[in-house]
C-alpha cells in the first residue's frame, strides 16, 4: 500500500495471515466459496454439539472417551466432552461423536 506521500506502508501480519493468495482469492470469488476452503485449513462441520466432522485431519494425537486431539496441517483441534469417540476415521477425516462441551483450536 502507499500513502498519500508515496511511502509504502507495510500491512499488519494479521491482515497478511488472513488473505488468501491472489490467485487462491480469485477462484473463490469465481466458485463463490469461501477463501479458507481452498486454504489447507481444516473444515468442520458440527451437527450440534453430538458430532464434528473434521476434514483435514492428518492424524490421532491424543484419545480417550474425554479427549480427542487431532492433528491437521495447520493446528491442532482438540475436543472436550463426555463419552468422547472417534466413528470414522480415513486418511484425510475423522469423525468424532459423543457429548461436546469444547472445542480448541491450538496453532
Amino acid at each position: 500500500m502507499t500513502s498519500k506521500r508515496g511511502r509504502r506502508r507495510s500491512r499488519g501480519a494479521a491482515e497478511e495471515a488472513q488473505s488468501p493468495p491472489p490467485a487462491q482469492g480469485k477462484l473463490s470469488t469465481l466458485f463463490d466459496i469461501p477463501p479458507s476452503a481452498l486454504g489447507g485449513v481444516p473444515q468442520i462441520e458440527l451437527a450440534g454439539n453430538r458430532e464434528a466432522v473434521v476434514d483435514g485431519c492428518k492424524g490421532v494425537l491424543e484419545y480417550d472417551e474425554n479427549v480427542v486431539k487431532l492433528a491437521t496441517d495447520k493446528m491442532t483441534i482438540r475436543f472436550e466432552g463426555r463419552g468422547l469417540q472417534i466413528k470414522v476415521l480415513t486418511h484425510d477425516s475423522a469423525i468424532v461423536t459423543g457429548f461436546i462441551t469444547n472445542i480448541e483450536f491450538i496453532t
